[in-house]
């Protein structure tokens, strides 16, 4: 969102001999991004901004997205582990990621990797569940049960036009993180900003085993990780004809894959490599006084080499490549016939393609079509959000059969309602039929795949309660607080089945899931110089698996789903050094269907500390900062038999020019 203040002349004094002085003011421009408040939004919406990340002292997406109610990181262990997020026990592959309110997508497994983010560059972090208010949107954002939003940084230019942030970051296990942007501004209307970073570690973190026997001291092997990003945008303030952003942004990178720790045996020689990139273009304007476009063009290439060596291969190791392609095209147009009212429609049309070594790909491709009608009605004290998608979705392959034709409509309704004016307080509810396509691994892969899959629909309900308001005198603290209680209903779930030779997917699955989650943030301002920040978030999902009456596995907690979890950071602003404390729990998890003790994950507490200086010198802007990350030392798996590191250590340097 961007502002203008402009001021032509402005009497600034009379001097002697009543001689005027008229001072000429240049025009200065404010821009920032929107940020959507918790408390007034009709669907659970977290958010966490440039000031929250700094801290909580985060340095990776994941660590800042653990943060939040409600949702479940899956993390692999070790520097460049696959990392994905699901909210609410509803899968990673109903969780939509956005970034710059564009989809980023995987279309052969349906997982995004958001180990892969940085968070040198983002301003923002927004967790939408169910329908948000933001209706002028990618159709495709609809689609999803939730959505993680990312949002870049734009520059923001003082008397130079030219802004260098320079970074380095090194870490226990043989880590380092160098990085630099380069912002730029380009006459009046335009910006240039180009980042690199480079993450090289060898991830050789100790920790230690319980074999069931006695304690083994080990250290993890195969963990090492060598990754270059690259990122290019531009922004363009086109007056009244709208704007235009670009993002071009590439990796490549090397990582070992850890593998499970069983029997003593941790020795892996999985390896994998990837090219990525993508290139997106984003066009804002309006039509009038009433009426908005936005429109979206994006091209994503994704390039894997996976590498293993082992005697069960009939050659001794095995090489397999795969190539995704996505040619994506999204037009949206916002109507606001009167004040209060907006309507709009998205249409989006996507064509995917994947390529693989392997003897029975079958090449498969898909064209998805996505249209959207929403409207909103935002009133002083009710709030009202509804829309409708459509998912059609048609693919051809090479070899073998392809997947029947698919089609969906999907329902979406919000409200919040503040019930009396003398307060902040507000109802709110919510419905939404989430709906998930199998992905190409699902239908397609080896002889495990299976082309008659129905989609996965998950039926989600919120009921909720928020507030907001300062207390003390003269704004001496203020208070935020969410309160959400949820059912959700999934069919039709994907799962993988042992049949009479091998595993099969099919769509036997049924889960109910019912929690809560509550959220409470306050500021508690101690002289003017200090101040006291505590963030803190509980959750419970009861999320049991009823697919069979008459199973040994029947209102059994579905696999990595703990009942309990929570975070909480307490911040200390002050003018010497400012330092923050993270605490993050999970209770106990089951690895399998089977609520039995052979697969309990026990539950951990994570303990950190944060402490930054900030230093100018010269007009130079300097931030050193440390930070123990799991000080307690404790040994905990978010994936059974994967360890994760125990105490370690990071220490950053910024300067800002």
């Amino acid at each position: 969102m961007e502002s203008r203040i402009k001021q032509d002349t402005v009497v600034a004094g009379q001097a002697e001999r009543d001689t005027v002085v008229v001072r000429q003011l240049q025009e200065s421009r404010v821009t920032a991004i929107s940020k959507p408040s918790p408390t007034l939004q009709s669907a659970p919406v977290q958010v966490i901004d440039r000031e929250a990340i700094e801290r909580l002292g985060a340095q990776e997406l994941h660590e800042a997205v653990k943060n939040l109610a409600g949702v479940n990181i899956r993390d692999y262990g070790g520097i460049g582990g696959l990392k994905t997020v699901s909210i609410r026990s509803l899968g990673a592959e109903h969780t939509a990621v956005s970034y710059d309110g564009i989809a980023v997508s995987d279309i052969q497994s349906g997982q995004i990797d958001i180990g892969r983010f940085s968070l040198d560059n983002v301003e923002m972090i927004a967790l939408s569940i169910g329908q948000s208010d933001e209706i002028f949107m990618p159709a495709k954002l609809f689609a999803s049960a939730g959505t993680l939003n990312i949002t870049s940084s734009k520059p923001v230019f003082e008397e130079c036009g030219t802004n260098i942030t320079a970074r380095m970051k090194m870490g226990s296990f043989g880590t380092y993180n160098p990085s630099i942007l380069l912002e730029q501004r380009i006459g009046k209307r335009w910006s240039l900003g180009v980042n690199a970073d480079w993450l090289t570690s060898k991830g050789d973190y100790p920790f230690t085993f319980d074999n069931g026997r006695d304690i083994e001291h080990l250290v993890r092997k195969n963990s090492d990780v060598n990754t270059l990003k690259g990122e290019i945008n531009l922004w363009g303030e086109l007056g009244t004809s709208g704007k235009f952003s670009l993002k071009a942004s590439g990796l490549s990178g090397e990582r070992g894959l850890p593998g499970s720790v069983i029997l003593h045996n941790q020795d892996a020689f999985e390896r994998l490599w990837d090219k990525n990139g993508f290139v997106q273009a984003a066009y804002n304007t309006a039509l009038g006084k009433k009426w908005d476009l936005k429109s979206i063009l994006k091209y994503n290439y994704a390039w894997s080499k996976y590498y293993d060596k082992s005697d069960k291969y009939h050659q001794g190791f095995i090489e397999d490549l795969y190539t995704q392609q996505e040619y994506y095209g999204s037009i949206a147009t916002r109507f606001k016939p009167i004040e209060r009212v907006e309507l709009t429609f998205a249409q989006d049309l996507a064509f995917n393609i994947l390529d693989s070594s392997i003897p029975e790909c079958p090449f498969p491709e898909r064209i998805t079509s996505i249209s959207t009608l929403a409207g909103k009605y935002k009133g002083a004290s009710l709030t009202i959000v509804t829309s409708l998608t459509n998912t059609y979705i048609t693919e051809t392959v090479q070899k073998g059969s392809p997947a029947p034709n698919r089609n969906n409509l999907s329902p979406a309704l919000s409200l919040s309602w503040r019930p009396f004016k003398a307060t902040n307080l507000r109802i709110r509810a919510s419905y939404k039929k989430g709906y998930r396509a199998p992905t190409f691994n699902d239908l397609y892969y080896l002889r495990i795949g299976n082309t008659k899959l129905r989609p996965e629909r998950a039926d989600q309900y919120n009921l909720g309660l928020t507030w907001s308001g300062s207390f003390g005198k003269e704004d001496f603290g203020w208070l935020s607080a969410t309160l959400d209680g949820y059912y959700n209903s999934v069919v039709d779930k994907i799962v993988a089945l042992p049949t009479l030779f091998v595993w099969k997917m099919m769509n036997i699955g049924k889960v109910q899931i019912a929690g809560a989650d509550l959220s409470i943030t306050s500021r508690v301002r101690l002289g003017n110089s200090h101040s006291l920040t505590l963030s803190t978030n509980a959750s419970y999902q009861y999320a049991v698996d009823i697919s069979e009456p008459d199973s040994k596995t029947w209102r059994h907690q579905i696999p990595y789903t703990p009942r309990i979890s929570g975070a909480a950071n307490l911040a200390w602003s002050n003018p010497w050094v400012n330092l923050s404390y993270i605490v993050s729990l999970v209770g106990h998890r089951y690895s399998m269907p089977s609520n039995v003790r052979y697969n309990l994950i026990k539950g951990y507490i994570e303990h950190s500390i944060s402490a930054h200086r900030d230093f100018y010198v010269r007009g130079v802007s300097l931030r050193l900062q440390g930070e123990i990350i799991n000080f307690t030392d404790t040994m905990y798996d978010v994936i059974q038999y994967y360890p994760m590191p125990g105490r370690n250590f990071r220490l950053t340097l910024k300067i800002k020019i």
